[in-house]
């Protein structure tokens, strides 16, 4: 599987819940992240979900890369810098892919191949957030 196509816009798998994004999961009781088919989030899906608790804590989203736009772009690199963290953070890698419905244009697949895959449903952005303040 190759994991170079730059034929199109890259999607950032740790996307912020906001209107218009892509919800593509949703955190399971056992702690790991079910993908799905992509739907766009609605003022009414952030009405009804804001109260429960941080949305990052419960589903991922996904949008449009902005690469030099982000606080995570690497600019000496030219990539994200979020992905190699998470791998490295990652507590039961999986070495065999499961079903993303963004992988074709996923930022971190593009740029680290299976290997972002891998512990990529391990991954909500809440735990980003820790990564991050290291």
């Amino acid at each position: 599987m190759e994991a170079k196509n730059s034929s199109s816009k890259k999607m950032c798998p740790s996307y912020l819940g906001k209107t218009g994004a892509q919800l593509f999961g949703v955190l399971g009781k056992n702690g790991k992240v079910n993908f799905i088919t992509p739907l766009t989030v609605t003022e009414e899906f952030l009405e009804l979900n804001r109260e429960k608790n941080n949305l990052e804590q419960r589903f991922r989203f996904t949008g449009k890369c902005v690469e030099k736009g982000c606080l995570q772009w690497n600019h000496g690199e030219s990539k994200c810098s979020l992905s190699k963290k998470v791998q490295d953070f990652a507590t039961d890698i999986v070495e065999e892919l499961s079903f993303c419905p963004i992988r074709s244009r996923c930022r971190w697949f593009f740029q680290d191949g299976e290997n972002a895959c891998y512990s990529c449903n391990e991954v909500t952005r809440n735990m980003e957030e820790l990564l991050v303040s290291e």
